[in-house]
């Protein structure tokens, strides 16, 4: 089992905890907002992605969650989400192993990860933590474990400014 890399500052005292779906417009909406944000409080925030795909309403987005998991055990796991937000309408299991070609992942690897379908614990697990969390829509983000009312970018940093001031 491979951990998911923290983005950010992984020592840092204000957490960012983020439940997304990688096929939701909104989750998609958010990221370019989310990778500003840690560019600019690199040092000062960590980052932690969990999935929580919209099985209901979302059919690709339990396998794209399981393939992103598949390139984190090449090093990868951001490259990848990064891939999957940009073509949300191209999800499919085809799609999924061109996506791994494209960012250099080993295809034979990746391939026999998906197919196997050891990554579900790993997706099933950041779920039920969602759950356990009131998580009710994606994206969902806590701030230290309180949940962000809006991803918009000033009361993201709003929030983040004011979490760091209550840190010091």
């Amino acid at each position: 089992f491979t951990p998911k890399p923290i983005k950010g500052n992984p020592y840092a005292s204000v957490k960012i905890i983020e439940f997304s779906d990688l096929q939701c417009p909104a989750c998609g909406a958010a990221h370019p907002v989310v990778k500003k944000i840690i560019s600019e409080y690199e040092t000062k925030v960590s980052l932690e992605y969990k999935h929580f795909p919209l099985t209901s309403i979302h059919l690709f987005a339990f396998d794209a969650a399981l393939a992103s998991e598949c390139a984190n055990d090449q090093g990868k796991f951001w490259e990848y989400v990064d891939v999957a937000f940009e073509n949300q309408n191209a999800l499919q299991k085809k799609n999924l192993k061109t996506y791994a070609e494209q960012i250099g992942l080993d295809t034979e690897k990746f391939d026999v990860c998906l197919a196997s379908g050891v990554k579900k614990k790993y997706v099933s697990a950041d779920m039920s933590e969602g759950i356990g969390k009131n998580v009710q829509s994606t994206p969902s983000f806590f701030i230290n474990g309180k949940p962000l009312g809006s991803w918009q970018y000033e009361k993201f940093k709003a929030a983040l400014d004011a979490a760091l001031a209550e840190a010091r």
